[in-house]
């Protein structure tokens, strides 16, 4: 059996089903951009395991999340950062952005919504959570300027690789929660056909 598919089956055997009419659902947005997946969550459910973003953002309603390496993170349209990415990795960031409508209004290429229970959301946000490197004051190491609009990078835990990229990260985030989807995939367009495969999408 693949290594994937072991780990996918036991985080499946020790979380609860997830269903739409559990207690307190949230939805839960997968946001591609192009060859890269992130995650982004409701502003207003935002966990205690993640209330450290709060104090760098201007009240924003959705929080989306990318893990991807450092380098070529920013640096996205070079060639050889990718090719040093997935052969020599460097440090590892978060990309957190803060966006003030509802992420459909981006200029993203794809995204697909999921209705978690609240236990399923408060595991995921934990398990982001434990990806940003902390000082002893609960707080970031550093933080930089993002990508776009409000936006910062942060530094994260893991290596990037060619078997471990930005949507492996996705895939696995999302199995930890319960979602049925291989941790192993490797690509944005595999994470989203999963996605969309399952029976629900956005809470009602």
């Amino acid at each position: 059996m693949k290594p994937g598919l072991l780990f996918l089956m036991l985080v499946l055997l020790m979380a609860p089903p997830l269903h739409a009419g559990d207690a307190d659902p949230a939805t839960v947005l997968v946001v591609r951009h192009r060859w890269h997946t992130g995650i982004a969550l409701p502003a207003d459910r935002l966990s205690p395991s993640l209330a450290f973003l709060r104090p760098y953002y201007s009240d924003p309603a959705w929080y989306e999340i990318g893990w991807g390496d450092d380098d070529f993170y920013r640096n996205t349209n070079n060639n050889w950062n990718l090719t040093k990415a997935l052969f020599w990795p460097t440090g590892t960031v978060l990309h957190v952005v803060g966006l003030a409508r509802h992420p459909a209004a981006s200029p993203h290429s794809d995204l697909q919504a999921l209705c978690l229970s609240g236990e399923a959301l408060d595991r995921l946000q934990a398990v982001i959570a434990a990806d940003f490197r902390l000082g002893a004051d609960g707080r970031p190491l550093s933080d930089t300027p993002g990508l776009y609009g409000d936006s910062r990078f942060f530094p994260a835990r893991g290596t990037f690789w060619f078997g471990h990229t930005c949507n492996t990260w996705t895939a696995r985030r999302l199995a930890t929660a319960g979602v049925a989807v291989d941790p192993a995939t490797l690509t944005a367009t595999s994470v989203i056909e999963q996605l969309r495969a399952l029976p629900a999408g956005a809470c009602d």
